[in-house]
């Protein structure tokens, strides 16, 4: 098993900055379509994770919430840097391509069960990292100090958890492949969020209290997953202020900095759902109707545009397939996304 190294930092910065201007068109109609399910995790044993066999030739650094020594499990790709402070621990690093480096990584005694609130309730339907609870639950106070009323959605799920989701969950993309689950760390939240106002003040805020936004808007190319703006991940206030001042998501920060992360090699996974390849869908992308799937990094990857409003197509100028707005109706997923409730990857 991983240990968990305590990473909080509980000072929080002396003011907010005030909502600026709307969230773009894509944000919309997410909200009414979920994120990942409305099965709720049920308590169970997860097998033994064996150790990782990695790929060759890479090198991803580990997380604040949580997870791998890099003196336990090789990285994946990029090399390591000796650059880094000794105080910023690896974070799992993971996408279509790329699986926790122990593909059915528990977290295990250092999850706590919590209501919606994020108050610990031993009859609470959610578990999260015991680290993570105090920065959830203020930036659920502060948020509500605010006027808006966040609750958590859904958070940990285990590997078995996740298998039972992708397999029975009929929106193409609403699910990750099972091992490749942000869920499975215990640092994730998925937040019911009701209004569009509330949408942009997590977007503003969430950094203050050290969560990311895994999934943005317009990233579905670069993240592998389709946006949702009610997914955080803990992984730092320093690390998420730089992802929200720079507009990154997980992903590219990771991208930009790949000695901060850790992959496993997904040959570990005990279920064959962890692992698809790309057959014939070419790295450009292909569509049929408004589901895009491309070749994520030689892993296969899906998204369904009209699950935000848009068609799928080819990029003006490009060989790329993506998803596209809608010609004549630019607004509808804004306005769709605004009374919507979440659930993830």
């Amino acid at each position: 098993m991983f240990h968990l190294p305590m990473l909080i930092q509980t000072s929080l910065p002396p003011r907010f900055r005030p909502v600026s201007q709307p969230v773009g068109s894509l944000l919309a109609l997410l909200l009414l379509s979920g994120c990942g399910t409305a099965l709720q995790p049920r308590p169970q044993s997860v097998p033994s994770a064996q150790q990782p066999t990695q790929a060759t030739g890479s090198a991803v650094r580990q997380s604040p919430e949580q997870t791998v020594r890099s003196s336990e499990v090789p990285d994946k790709r990029e090399p390591q840097s000796e650059h880094l402070p000794d105080a910023t621990p690896r974070i799992p690093w993971v996408n279509p391509a790329r699986c926790l480096p122990s593909c059915a990584f528990d977290p295990g005694t250092k999850l706590v069960r919590v209501n919606d609130r994020a108050e610990e309730d031993e009859k609470g339907r959610h578990r999260i990292l015991s680290d993570v609870r105090e920065p959830l639950v203020q930036l659920l106070a502060a948020a509500k100090a605010q006027g808006h009323a966040l609750r958590i959605e859904s958070a940990f799920r285990s590997y078995e958890d996740q298998v039972r989701v992708f397999t029975t969950i009929k929106e193409i993309g609403r699910a990750a492949r099972p091992g490749h689950s942000e869920h499975q760390l215990g640092s994730v939240i998925d937040l019911r969020i009701r209004t569009g106002a509330a949408i942009e003040w997590l977007a503003l805020h969430a950094a203050d209290f050290g969560f990311a936004l895994s999934y943005p808007a317009q990233k579905q190319r670069i993240t592998g997953y389709r946006p949702e703006p009610w997914h955080i991940r803990y992984i730092g206030t320093a690390l998420a202020q730089r992802a929200r001042d720079e507009k990154l998501s997980v992903e590219e920060l990771l991208r930009s900095q790949p000695d901060l992360g850790e992959s496993g090699a997904c040959t570990d996974c005990p279920h064959p759902a962890s692992v698809a390849a790309c057959g014939d869908i070419p790295a450009s992308g292909r569509c049929d109707k408004t589901v895009l799937s491309w070749c994520y990094e030689g892993s296969l990857a899906s998204v369904d545009c009209g699950s935000t409003s848009q068609t799928c197509g080819q990029r003006p100028g490009s060989e790329e397939f993506d998803c596209l707005p809608k010609a004549t109706d630019s607004h509808s997923a804004t306005d769709s996304q605004r009374t919507t409730d979440s659930r993830s990857k």
